[in-house]
């Protein structure tokens, strides 16, 4: 991000932003409240961050917060998605996923780092985000299936299976980089809508309209 888009977010937000990447990048303990500051734009050691911030360990929890909130939001807009080309549906489901899995990046990251000197930390991630997200593929799953007319085998391991390959592909990337998969985001959302349509609509069914089923 440039210095002028960073510039132009609420101080607020540039504080945790710079906050979560260098808690990400040094590890919590190793990381000062001045260098937060000095990364967010502001004088360091100034304490403008408490105007903000009560503490450093209050950042984590807004972060935390903050995903929680996504994962609301995805909730909402998955119930409200009109239902019509489920290819279409699917590729919207993929791409919002990778995309909120992308801005999980650097605090991911901290879990993996400073996971076992905030223990707390790991299981609301895992419960906020990793089990939330599961719950929230398997109900959409499950209500998909049912306007097709189709009962899935086994719609929880459906859905694990599938968030776990995006996962994978976007973990890939934060750990080794970018350029770390073999293959790029395009192909692997058609390879993931394709797994997924195969199970909702058969390719005996692909054919037929919806509203004739």
């Amino acid at each position: 991000m440039s210095n002028l888009a960073a510039s132009s977010k609420p101080t607020r937000e540039r504080i945790l932003d710079s906050a979560l990447k260098l808690f990400a990048d040094r590890g919590y303990e190793a990381t000062s409240i001045g260098e937060i500051e000095s990364a967010a734009g502001l004088v360091p050691r100034s304490g403008a961050l408490y105007k903000h911030f009560p503490s450093k360990r209050a950042l984590i929890d807004a972060a935390l917060a903050e995903r929680f909130g996504a994962m609301d939001s995805i909730d909402a807009r998955l119930e409200l998605m009109p239902q019509g080309d489920l290819n279409s549906e699917l590729v919207f489901v993929a791409r919002l996923s990778l995309g909120e899995l992308e801005s999980e990046r650097d605090l991911c990251r901290l879990v993996m780092k400073d996971g076992d000197r905030f223990p707390e930390l790991a299981q609301s991630f895992h419960t906020g985000i990793v089990e939330r997200g599961h719950r929230i593929a398997v109900a959409w799953l499950r209500l998909r299936a049912e306007s097709l007319g189709r009962e899935l085998d086994d719609v929880e391991a459906l859905a694990q299976v599938l968030t776990d390959a995006l996962v994978g592909y976007v973990l890939q990337h934060h750990m080794f980089g970018p350029n770390a998969a073999a293959v790029d985001r395009e192909r692997v959302i058609a390879a993931w809508v394709a797994i997924a349509r195969s199970q909702l609509q058969p390719a005996s069914e692909s054919n037929e309209p919806e509203e004739e089923r």
